[in-house]
Parts: structure tokens; sequence; C-alpha cells
């Protein structure tokens, strides 16, 4: 505009200087201007052209001086906004690297909790991490539901951020549908085996009404539940044909202080993680398959090299858990909790110390239990007489729907004869129902009790309490079967 203004006030000088010569001799041909009259009109035309030239050089010197003062504050305002860029990412970086000492710092301050939950003869572990995520493994059995969901409630959990199956078993995962139809559930893990029970196709059926997936558990797999603590799963290995050694298994580290969660897995599995040769040490061991001589080997608990030993059991007719394993763990001065002597036991640790919320169960060495097919009469309580002994055996304790199964109740008294036409009184508990039985037992002391099991849904297990009662002497016995 300025370049403009300058030639305008140029030009507009010329043709003012034509046009006074115009108006002096009266033309000037070479623009045609023919009279004194139109040279005068041009010589006004030149000083209004001028003028505008005029008026444009000043204009155009300050937007000159404006444009040209511009570029100068846009860069230093574009170096002032890069200055505050960097500021801004290294206050960033600083403050991340800030949480990070904060998180590290707050690791010694927070706490693990690994809750085993009594649900009778059957698993359930609860493991709330420092940053308060919940991570589940198994539910128990069917009638142990409510109480699961209870205690999780109990607890304030309204998420569970990782469910985990261990197996197929009902005493297992009996309670896990309704743990997902009661809480948000973030992952599932299940392996890979099934069984054709309705408590499987029930959880399967929960996990299928929400929407959610199941990914296969198998060893190598790390949880994402909190950066602070390392979780790997260790099992299962492969495939293998028996539902027990497909156990999920894992493996909690935190600070100084960790966790084995063995599922059922047994002997076989244990082999496999020496030979592989997994980290196996740890401060607190789940002792596997409740306790069952068919896991927790002699190799095992020295790789282990436990301080506690959990064992999840409750009554049963398996003789669980064995007096072969509770005398291993005792040599090996092992700390043992069990659910049916301390009901739920709940540890904490700050990744350096550990409290336990129970007493330690004292065990006697030589203790026997009782074998998978022929249980012991168990220890008298101090009210009942100890003169009269009762033993239950079952024929069948995994029986097909609508079989028949025979309880047979041998009664002997304190010098180990039989007893002829003793009471036996049998009381089955099938969730809220309650069926009994009455027999009397023969010369050998014997009494059969019969009875078809149409209406125990398969996968439920059935307890039953027997109480036994002759010459004003009473005892008691149990017995328990799952249908198929």
């Amino acid at each position: 505009m300025g370049t403009l203004g300058t030639i305008l006030m140029l030009l507009a000088f010329l043709g003012f200087f034509i046009g006074i010569v115009g108006v002096i001799k009266g033309s000037v041909k070479f623009i045609k201007l023919s009279s004194r009259k139109a040279s005068g009109l041009f010589v006004v035309a030149s000083f209004v052209v001028f003028m505008i030239g005029g008026f444009m050089l000043p204009a155009d010197t300050s937007t000159t001086s404006a444009v040209e003062k511009q570029p100068s504050s846009n860069v230093e305002e574009k170096k002032e906004t890069k200055k505050e860029n960097t500021n801004t990412s290294k206050v960033k970086e600083e403050k991340k690297q800030e949480a990070i000492r904060a998180s590290e710092t707050k690791t010694v301050e927070d706490e693990l909790e690994v809750h085993f939950v009594d649900v009778g003869q059957g698993a359930a572990q609860v493991i709330i991490a420092p940053n308060k995520k919940v991570m589940v493994i198994d539910g128990g059995n069917n009638d142990d539901e409510d109480d699961m969901v209870a205690y999780l409630k109990q607890l304030g959990v309204s998420k569970v951020d990782i469910l985990i199956g261990t197996h197929p078993d009902a005493d297992h995962i009996g309670g896990m549908d309704a743990v997902i139809d009661s809480f948000d559930i973030g992952k599932i893990y299940m392996p890979n085996a099934q069984r054709d029970t309705q408590t499987f196709e029930s959880v399967l059926q929960s996990i299928q009404y929400k929407g959610l997936e199941v990914t296969t558990a198998k060893a190598g797999i790390e949880l994402d539940l909190d950066p602070t603590v390392q979780i790997k799963m260790i099992s299962p290995i492969g495939t293998d044909s028996d539902e027990n050694e497909m156990s999920a298994v894992v493996r909690l580290q935190f600070g100084e202080q960790s966790f084995l969660l063995t599922g059922d897995a047994g002997v076989t599995t244990e082999e496999k993680w020496l030979y592989e040769g997994e980290n196996l040490q740890s401060t607190v061991l789940l002792t596997g398959h409740h306790g069952s001589d068919h896991s927790t080997s002699e190799a095992f608990v020295k790789a282990v090299q436990p301080k506690y030993a959990v064992i999840q059991v409750g009554k049963n007719n398996y003789g669980h858990p064995t007096s072969e394993v509770l005398d291993r763990l005792d040599n090996h001065k092992v700390n043992i909790y069990r659910n049916d002597t301390d009901g739920t036991i709940v540890f904490k640790t700050d990744g350096s110390k550990m409290e336990v919320n129970k007493n330690a169960w004292v065990h006697t060495p030589g203790t026997k239990s009782s074998a998978n097919n022929l249980p012991t009469t168990p220890p008298a309580p101090s009210n009942i007489a100890s003169d009269l002994q009762a033993v239950a055996t079952i024929d069948n304790a995994t029986p097909n729907q609508n079989e028949e199964v025979t309880i047979m109740v041998t009664v002997k008294d304190q010098n180990g004869y039989a007893v002829n036409g003793a009471n036996v009184h049998l009381s089955l508990s099938y969730k809220s129902t309650d069926t009994v039985y009455e027999g009397t037992t023969n010369e050998n002391g014997i009494a059969a009790l019969s009875f078809k099991i149409g209406r125990a849904a398969a996968g439920f297990t059935v307890n039953g309490d027997i109480t036994v009662s002759a010459n004003g002497k009473t005892a008691t016995t149990q017995t328990a079967f799952t249908p198929k």
C-alpha cells in the first residue's frame, strides 16, 4: 500500500504540472486536453489523486509498521508457547515420577489380604490387593453360594476383577454362578476341562447371561490385578485326563511374602513343576486337594518351604486331611491352619510382616485319618459316651441320577463287639431340605439304609449326619455323596 500511495502522488504531481501547462497554452494535445476548461479539470483531478496518495502513504506506513512488528510478536509468542509446553511436559513428567515414587512408597504401607473362606468340604479364596482390586478363586459348594456372596458383600466388594474356577468339581465352582450373578465381573479364567453336571452348566449359563467370556487358564499367564503384586498362573500344564491335574494354580508374590494356591492339583502336577524348575517357594501354601495324600509330596514340600499351610476342609467321608500329609507338614515345622478348626482364615501382609487372624491348629503326630472308602469314627464330643462306636460306609459316593445308594452303619461297643438292636438315625441334608431314614442293626451290628437319589441334582453334595443309640449310649458319624 505504501508503494501504491507513492506512485499515485508522483502521477498526480505530473498530472498537475501537465494540467497547468494546458491552462496556460489552452490545450495539451498528447493527452487530448483540447481546452483550458479541460486542463483545469485535469489539474483538479490530479490534486485529488495527490491527496489520495498522500492519505494512503501515512496509513500504509502505519500498517507496514504493524505488519512488520507482527511476525516478531508471533515468533516471540511461539517461543514463549514452546517454552511453556516444555515446562508443562517437564512438570507432567515430574508429577508422573512422583506418582510412581508415591506408589512404590505406598506399597510398603498398604496390605495384601488373602482370605481362605470357610466353605466346609470345599475351597474358596478371596484376594484383596493393595489397590483394593479383588480376585476370587473358586466359590465352594452349591450350598455355600449364599454364604459366599454374603462374605464378599461384608468385605464391601462390588466388583470381582478376576474370577478363577480352578476346575469343574462342585466343591470348587458350586458357588461361582451366584458370585457371577451378584457382582460386576472383570475377567474369568477356567481350565479347558468340563463336566456333564448341573453345577458346571449353571456356571456357564451365568457367564452367558451376563455376556462374559472365559479365558482359558494355563501355565505362563501373568494376571494383572495390582502392579505391586506379581501373580503367575503355573498350571494347568498341557492336558490331563484327570480333572484335578487340570487345576488352575496361581502363585502370588508381594514384597518378601508369597502364596501358592493349588486347587486340587496332585503329585503328577507337582512333579511337572519340579522337573521344569518352577519357582515354588512360598510363605503360605494352600495344601492340595483338601489335604489328600494324592497331593503335597515330600519333594514338593521341600521345594515350597512354606511357613504356613492352609487346609480347606470340612466334615467329610474321604479322610481329608490324611495323617500322612499332616505328619509331613509337621515334620517340616509348618504352622497348619484348617477351616474345620479355625473357620475362615485371613492372612494380611505389607510385603514384609505377615499377620494371621487365627491361632495355628496344633497337630499331634500319629493321629490317623480315615481312608476314602473306610472312614473311621471321629473323636466323640465330651458330652457323648465314648464306649459306643459307629462307622459309616457308602457303596457309591458318586452315583448316577435315580440310582439306589446304600449306607452301611456298623455299631460296636467299647470292647469291639457288634451291638445288636441299636437304633440308627440318618439325616440327609440337601440345600434347605432334610430327609430322615431310620434303621436297626442286626446281630452283626450292621444297619443297611438304602434309598434312591432322584431328588438330588447332579453335582450337588448331599451330607448325611448319623446318630446311633443303644442301652442309653449314643455316638455319631457322617457320610456324603455327590450325584453325577
